[in-house]
């Protein structure tokens, strides 16, 4: 027992075990209700498309970059699952190859073990997106249903017609969050126009849409 601990606790091994009982802290923190489950967490937002007007090289540069980084977090789920999930399935995979490598060949060297974190860490990233894929309809249908709620009585402006059979597009404003919804009018004679400011009245999970009707100010 008293090896193991020298090995987690060795140099070699100090920035993949100080991560990972950083992360064991974060959780039994959580657990035991100290703070809520949003405390030391990030939301890392991945934007699958960018809208960006290109004036110069270095702006169409810059445009690129994010949107290939874009393409990679997503690819990696984040975003898709709360930061400190995945950095959980991060964390531990990296802490034990680390522990199992550096053990293996016998490693004393700090130098040598910051060059080993690069591979460790790239073959982690794909431990962690697999270990992920399940988590991620479930927080899908968490934030569909918060943001069904925060959006249910907010007032939108029509971005492609609606009726009462045929969907259309409005978008709403919630706080500093902006949303792009699709609708169809309450009532079955009412046509919502684009520019039309409608008041949202309610979300139909199962279709996808919610039902609106004509704003009056």
């Amino acid at each position: 027992m008293s090896d193991f601990f020298h090995l987690v606790f060795s140099a070699v091994n100090f920035i993949p075990s100080t991560l990972f009982m950083l992360v064991v802290f974060y959780w039994l923190v959580v657990i035991f209700g100290v703070f809520g489950i949003d405390f030391l967490d990030f939301d890392v937002e991945v934007e699958p498309e960018i809208d960006v007007e290109i004036d110069t090289d270095v702006e169409g540069n810059t445009a690129s970059d994010l949107l290939v980084l874009n393409k990679v977090l997503s690819y990696f789920n984040l975003g898709k699952v709360p930061f400190m999930v995945f950095l959980t399935f991060l964390s531990f995979p990296m802490w034990v190859f680390s522990l199992l490598i550096n053990n293996a060949i016998g490693n004393t060297s700090f130098l040598l073990s910051l060059l080993l974190l690069i591979p460790i860490f790239i073959v982690s990233l794909f431990f962690a997106k697999i270990f992920t894929i399940p988590f991620i309809k479930i927080f899908t249908a968490l934030e569909k249903d918060d943001e069904a709620d925060e959006i249910v009585g907010g007032v939108g402006t029509v971005r492609i017609g609606a009726t009462a059979s045929r969907k259309g597009q409005a978008d709403v404003m919630v706080g500093s969050s902006f949303f792009t919804i699709y609708i169809k009018t309450h009532e079955t004679a009412e046509t919502a126009q684009k520019g039309e400011k409608v008041l949202i009245l309610d979300y139909i999970e199962e279709k996808g849409y919610y039902l609106v009707e004509k704003y009056n100010v």
